[in-house]
């Protein structure tokens, strides 16, 4: 689940923590559909469109020592 959306992840790091450092962006597929400043304002906006389980959100650290990857899953 959602091995798609790490590995686009994993493969353009370096790109992404140019355009958005300490943000919250969320990947659906191989693309970054958004970008926050929080990750609650990522999940609340995404749920507008996309059902759980259907995208990641993934922090894009200032310091990339404090990577972690948080993944979350729900089930109806």
């Amino acid at each position: 689940m959602l091995e798609k959306e790490y590995n686009f992840y994993e493969k353009n790091k370096t790109e992404l923590r140019e355009k958005y450092l300490g943000k919250q962006i969320v990947i659906v597929g191989d693309n970054i559909i958004g970008a926050y400043d929080e990750i609650d304002e990522a999940f609340s906006e995404t749920i507008k469109t996309y059902t759980p389980g259907t995208f990641m959100i993934h922090e894009v650290p200032v310091n990339i020592e404090d990577e972690i990857v948080h993944i979350l899953s729900f089930t109806s």
